[in-house]
Order: structure tokens, then sequence, then C-alpha cells
């Protein structure tokens, strides 16, 4: 074989491994890329921080969670007595919703009167509507549910601390107000 041969046989070879080392590059950039993706989508769903899926969705499409992080402690004001007085919902994760609750139970001897209740954001945004799953007016003894839906979506990432205030009318006509709190870290 001459020397011409040679170098264009060689310069086939350096062309081909070339080639190779392409293409095993660019297969492993792939698979890294896929594998990535699934561990953060699997890392979304297995996330143990939050609560287990209800089967709900929400009005935009989320998947609702059963509250998760801890409850804590009771708040007595005038003849309501609200548990927990404070929500700490860990890391929660985005594109989900939760509905922290609260149980208000008329403690008085005297009917009381639920008012609107109205968040006071100190860190983050946006909770949803209260509902109470229960009459407004409770007589002595009575109890009602209020709760709330919290949904964060890429853009509202982040500490989230709000305390809620529900006022409460006594039979007297005199109006008090029951604080309430919760707090999370939402995120991916």
């Amino acid at each position: 074989m001459s020397n011409t041969q040679q170098r264009t046989t060689e310069r086939r070879h350096t062309r081909r491994r070339t080639w190779l080392i392409s293409a095993a590059t660019a297969i492993a950039v792939v698979g890294a890329s896929v594998a990535v993706v699934t561990l953060a989508a699997t890392s979304r769903s297995s996330d143990t921080t939050s609560g287990g899926r209800t089967g709900e969705i929400n009005a935009m499409g989320m998947p609702i969670l059963e509250t998760p992080g801890t409850s804590s402690g009771t708040v007595t004001t005038g003849a309501i007595t609200a548990t927990p007085a404070a929500w700490a919902l860990g890391r929660v994760a985005l594109n989900v919703a939760v509905r922290p609750t609260w149980q208000l139970t008329n403690t008085g001897t005297d009917p009381v009167t639920i008012g609107e209740p109205h968040a006071q954001i100190n860190e983050g945004c946006c909770p949803g509507a209260f509902t109470l799953q229960g009459p407004n007016t409770l007589d002595p003894g009575a109890t009602t549910d209020l709760s709330f839906e919290l949904s964060m979506h890429p853009g509202m990432d982040g500490p989230h601390d709000m305390t809620i205030h529900v006022p409460v009318q006594n039979a007297d006509g005199t109006t008090e107000t029951v604080d309430l709190s919760v707090t999370g870290d939402f995120r991916d």
C-alpha cells in the first residue's frame, strides 16, 4: 500500500472515530436529559413534604393535595375557639393546590356570627376565597370549618406567610377578631 493510500485510510478511520465519538456524546447527552426530566417529574409527584392527592382537581386544573405540614395550637378570642391556631405547610410543590382548614367552635353561652375572613399577606401572595363549611351563625357549642385554597405556579414560588383575620360578631353587637396563620414554601 502506498503512502497516499495509507493516509487516505487513516483519514477515513479518524473521521469514523470522530463521528462515533460525536454520536456517542449526543446519545449520552440525550440520555442524561431524559434522566433529569424523569427525576424532576418523579420528585414532583412523590414529594414527601406534600400531602397525598385527594383525587380532586381545582378550577385551574391543578390536583388538590391533602394539607401538608403541621398544624399547631389553639386560639380563643371571646366566644370562639379556633383549632389549629397555625398551619406550617412546609415545602409545597408548584402547580398543586392545598386547603388549610380551621375548626371554629362557639365556646360561649350566646350565639355568634362569623363575618367575612380576610388575609393579611406578610410575605408571598394570593390566597383563594374563604369558605365556611357550615353555618356562619353558631349557637353555643356549635362548630364550623373555615378553609381556603392555596395554589402557586412558577413565578409565585418562594415563602408565603399570611395572617387570617376572622371577625366575630357577638350577641351584644360587639365584634372581635380571631387571628390565625399559615406559612409555606412553594417551589419545585
